[in-house]
């Protein structure tokens, strides 16, 4: 299973190199975790001996600058976007102990600095709005209301002659 997991990691992490090479726009998703420094600590908080032995806390950081496997503009976005979590050495930093097992605190990192990746290329990618989008919504509201007003008069009445015809 983990020789399996190892050769998906790798076939995943030279897609990635050969994406970047060619300066794709987007972001694929995986994170090649062999170029990413890992740290482990001790952990805080509830959890007996488990807390004291063990060290269940991880901390992964890289160079923002040097991520071969990131677009330029999205390594700006990066340092712009999460610059309170990057050090005075240019390296990000996330941690998690959310957990009391290491690999799922591993795990947590990895997802947490992919959602913030594609958080910030969500953001990249969006449209400006300009007068004309904004014309065609306002007659598109107005058309809504007209239709919402139409269909309440209608049930209105249609509620009315069922009152008139109890009242014979």
């Amino acid at each position: 299973m983990l020789r399996n997991t190892y050769s998906f990691v790798t076939k995943a992490t030279r897609q990635i190199q050969l994406s970047a090479a060619s300066s794709s726009v987007s972001f694929t998703g995986v994170i090649p975790t062999e170029k990413i420094e890992k740290r482990y600590t001790l952990s805080s908080g509830p959890g007996g001996q488990n807390v004291q032995k063990n060290a269940t806390k991880v901390e992964i950081r890289f160079k923002v600058s040097e991520a071969e496997w990131l677009s330029d503009s999205l390594k700006n976005s990066i340092e712009e976007k999460l610059s309170h979590r990057i050090n005075s050495a240019g390296e990000l930093i996330i941690d998690s102990d959310r957990t009391r097992e290491r690999h799922l605190n591993v795990a947590d990192c990895f997802d947490k600095l992919r959602s913030a990746i594609y958080a910030i290329e969500k953001e990249q990618g969006k449209r400006q709005t300009t007068e004309k989008d904004e014309k065609i919504l306002r007659e598109r509201a107005a058309i809504a209301t007209q239709h919402r007003l139409f269909e309440k008069r209608r049930t209105s009445e249609k509620k009315a002659s069922r009152r008139a015809a109890v009242d014979l």
